[in-house]
């Protein structure tokens, strides 16, 4: 089954290394990460609602995902990447005989890109997924 931490967790949650797929930027797996132009754009807009919504705030993260059309662009960029879909697809064979974690940052408050990475896997792969942190609205 493909399951989620976010880096906090992984120690937390005592997830062997073999058993991470690390998703966030320089972790070795760029391709399944958020290109610049779509983190610093979700940042800016994170950042204006930050100073109504407060610093840090998951109610600021989770907007900006939705402001700035995270998911669909997210989904674009995965789609148009070969080395993306086949890194998915190596994963998805891995999580039909054991439990194997997307991790990223963010925690189960705050809206992820690796959710959306386990719904592709999910849709095209047809792997079990254990979606536990927010989805966007």
């Amino acid at each position: 089954m493909l399951k989620e931490a976010s880096l906090s967790e992984m120690n937390t949650l005592q997830i062997p290394k073999e058993k991470r797929v690390m998703v966030n930027r320089g972790r070795g797996n760029d391709c399944l990460a958020p290109s610049d132009t779509l983190y610093r754009e979700m940042s800016a807009i994170k950042t204006r609602l930050e100073s109504t919504l407060g610093k840090g705030s998951a109610e600021a993260h989770n907007r900006a995902f939705s402001e700035c059309r995270y998911e669909s662009r997210f989904r674009q960029q995965i789609d148009a990447s070969p080395e993306a879909l086949r890194k998915l697809e190596k994963i998805a064979s891995q999580a039909r005989g054991e439990d194997l974690y997307l991790i990223c940052y963010e925690g189960a408050t705050k809206a992820c890109h690796r959710r959306i990475l386990m719904r592709i896997v999910a849709e095209r792969f047809g792997v079990e997924v254990e979606i536990v942190g927010v989805e966007p609205t």
